[in-house]
């Protein structure tokens, strides 16, 4: 993991990265030096809050990238288990057996496990449900060993109450939870997904297992769902996985199809929206395999997504990926949307739900406007990543940064969308990066530290080779996009200032020798009126007069149905009546502090 990746905070996206070592030192060392100098004058009330001071500062990491050893526990990852030292439970139709003298219930088709320790379930129930209600401190393990579980009214397995549950499908077994088709609440309990934990969850093993959800949600976890060995498909009405705080995977093969309009992955808290507070909520992959097909959002996580390696395929979305912040470190992911690929954008619901003029809007009742905000990032330092969309292919409300990787974007000539879509900065330092779409509003990155070639080609259609090669005749970059095209971008590491390449995009080419890194033949007026869409539909009244700029309105494209936002003026523009900078169009990250990913230190 390169160290770049590293000194990234993601926890709280809002926050503006490359905090180093060194200076957080300092900082440190400063704050030690005035502890020392208080109290050698007497003043232990202010000795006391510089010393908490000092201690807080210090909790926030500067090598705060996720890992696969801090989002799992060893027991996460190995899926073991001694047989012969487990009880058993074997289903049969509408009855049930155990071994267990205690810490086992039957009552009819119901099994309630209340004691910690390792149960092995076999069989098929019909209509029925496995409980877990042990107290807070007992890790339960469920090992399903070719079994079937069917609940026609509730979830197949309810976690009501433990510190821990690990679900393992057995090696060489094939197994299933579903729900049979409604739900009924248990007290003031909504249960509405087929497997239902209102503690951490944990799903691991080397077997399969198939989770069905006709009426709800495939897997609801009220803390952290975690995929960490096996093989999983889930069909579900509504979203695939649903979690409160995180879902994270390693070493699985998940599948999920959603419903209309339902994300494939949905990480989000409702009580940091009612409470105010920022949302920590995160999606997380080091390896394995994740295919979605969904109505909404592929995955969606109101704080980050991080991406560190494996596989991810979004076959279909209206959004690819959406997070206030997106980080691509390694892996290979490959996006197709109907609207954005990458969306950076905050918001605790499914972006699909927002509607103009509901209470989500504004931040008051009886709806208003909404922000389209400047605090979202994207950054791609790593991996392969294809992204084909049918609006922006990036979108960010805050930053976009390409410093390594390989990076494809396509998106339509028609329309008003772009390669890329920011509000603040967007930059390429590393790695190869090939964009191709639309020119209604394509924009220019705002910098480049190695060569970066953005020109207008004219309409050439879908297929059309795009390639780079270099004064020797050695192709250095080349895509063939599925999708027509009008502008090109074109950015690698080979790419050298004072040097001549030849850039052919279908039916176009053209000789163009970089005299600075940044080549471009785009509008640049348009930099400063477009932004990176927020939450999709309604109105935002942040608009400036961008007198002098290209656009005059400032006004920038949705992400989808019901209504414009309107961006930061143009540059060079008038006052805006928003945040962002009324003369350069430009805006800076607030820093609100940064909260650390939180993995398991025990299992």
């Amino acid at each position: 993991m390169n160290n770049e990746y590293k000194n990234r905070t993601y926890k709280d996206a809002r926050v503006e990265r490359g905090v180093t070592a060194k200076a957080m030192t300092a900082i440190l060392a400063l704050l030690l030096a005035l502890v020392l100098t208080l109290t050698s004058c007497g003043s232990s009330a202010d000795a006391e809050s510089i010393s908490s001071a000092v201690s807080s500062t210090s909790t926030v990491s500067t090598d705060n990238a996720a890992s696969k050893s801090e989002m799992f526990t060893e027991r996460d990852l190995s899926g073991d288990y001694d047989e012969s030292e487990a009880e058993t439970i074997t289903l049969s139709g509408s009855s049930i057996e155990t071994s267990a003298a205690s810490g086992v219930t039957i009552n009819g088709s119901t099994v309630t496990i209340s004691a910690e320790g390792v149960y092995v379930v076999s069989g098929t129930l019909s209509d029925g449900q496995i409980i877990v209600a042990a107290d807070d401190a007992a890790k339960v393990q469920i090992v399903l060993k070719n079994a079937s579980v069917t609940s026609s009214s509730s979830a197949a397995i309810y976690v009501k109450s433990a510190d821990k549950v690990f679900v393992t499908s057995a090696e060489g077994t094939e197994n299933t939870l579903a729900n049979g088709g409604s739900f009924i609440a248990d007290g003031d309990t909504n249960v509405d997904g087929a497997v239902f934990a209102k503690d951490d969850i944990t799903f691991n093993g080397s077997g399969s297992l198939t989770i069905d959800s006709p009426a709800g949600h495939g897997v609801v976890g009220k803390d952290d769902v975690k995929f960490a060995g096996g093989t999983y498909t889930i069909t579900a009405a509504k979203h695939g996985v649903q979690a409160n705080d995180s879902v994270r995977l390693a070493e699985s093969d998940v599948t999920i199809t959603s419903g209309s309009e339902k994300d494939g992955i949905h990480v989000s808290d409702d009580a940091d929206e009612e409470e105010g507070t920022e949302s920590d909520s995160f999606f997380y992959i080091s390896d394995g395999s994740l295919t979605v097909t969904s109505g909404d959002d592929g995955i969606h996580a109101d704080a980050s997504v991080i991406i560190e390696g494996g596989t991810i395929v979004v076959n279909e979305s209206y959004e690819g990926i959406e997070g206030l912040s997106i980080n691509i470190s390694g892996g290979s992911t490959t996006v197709k949307a109907s609207d954005d690929g990458l969306n950076a954008a905050g918001g605790n619901a499914s972006s699909g739900s927002r509607t103009f003029g509901s209470d989500d809007w504004g931040g008051g009742a009886g709806g208003g406007f909404s922000d389209g905000g400047t605090d979202g990032s994207i950054n791609i330092s790593g991996g392969n990543v294809k992204i084909t969309a049918g609006g922006d292919g990036i979108d960010s409300n805050g930053s976009v940064e390409i410093s390594g990787g390989y990076t494809v974007v396509e998106g339509p000539t028609q329309g008003d969308t772009s390669v890329i879509d920011f509000n603040g900065t967007g930059t390429v330092t590393g790695g190869t990066f090939i964009g191709t779409g639309g020119s209604g509003m394509a924009e220019n990155f705002t910098g480049a530290e190695q060569g970066l070639i953005a020109v207008s080609v004219g309409d050439q259609a879908a297929g059309s080779s795009v390639k780079l090669t270099n004064s020797s005749g050695d192709v250095i970059a080349e895509a063939a996009p599925d999708l027509g095209y009008s502008v090109v971008y074109v950015s690698t590491q080979d790419m050298v200032q004072g040097e001549t390449y030849t850039l052919t995009a279908g039916s176009y080419s053209e000789s163009i020798t970089l005299t600075d890194n940044l080549y471009s033949t785009l509008n640049g007026g348009m930099r400063g009126s477009f932004g990176g869409g927020g939450p999709r539909g309604g109105m935002n009244d942040d608009a400036g007069s961008g007198m002098n700029g290209d656009m005059n309105s400032g006004m920038q494209r949705g992400n989808g149905p019901g209504g414009m936002h309107h961006g930061g003026p143009g540059q060079k523009g008038g006052p805006g009546q928003g945040e962002t900078d009324g003369i350069t169009g430009a805006t800076e990250l607030q820093d609100n502090g940064a909260t650390q990913l939180q993995g398991d230190t025990e299992a």
